[in-house]
């Protein structure tokens, strides 16, 4: 009967130490910039940027008129 016991005792240390978690390691960032999320990306940009610029060219027209119509009414 002591036998049994010291057996389901080392049993029982042995997968306890088998399930140890492990210490956590972060992982190794890139050092170097992913080249094909930058061209990936791209056309996006460059459609971003050309409805910039004809945001400009309309807030300039809008203004222009305004100031326009200011000038016709007398203001």
């Amino acid at each position: 009967m002591k036998h049994i016991g010291l057996i389901i005792l080392l049993l029982t240390a042995t997968l306890l130490a088998a399930c140890e978690q492990k210490p956590y390691q972060p992982p190794i960032p890139h050092t170097e910039p992913d080249k094909s999320a930058t061209k990936l990306f791209e056309p996006q940009r460059d459609a971003l940027d050309k409805a910039k610029g004809v945001e400009k060219t309309v807030e300039q027209a809008s203004q222009e008129r305004e100031e326009a119509a200011g000038k016709a009414a007398g203001y």
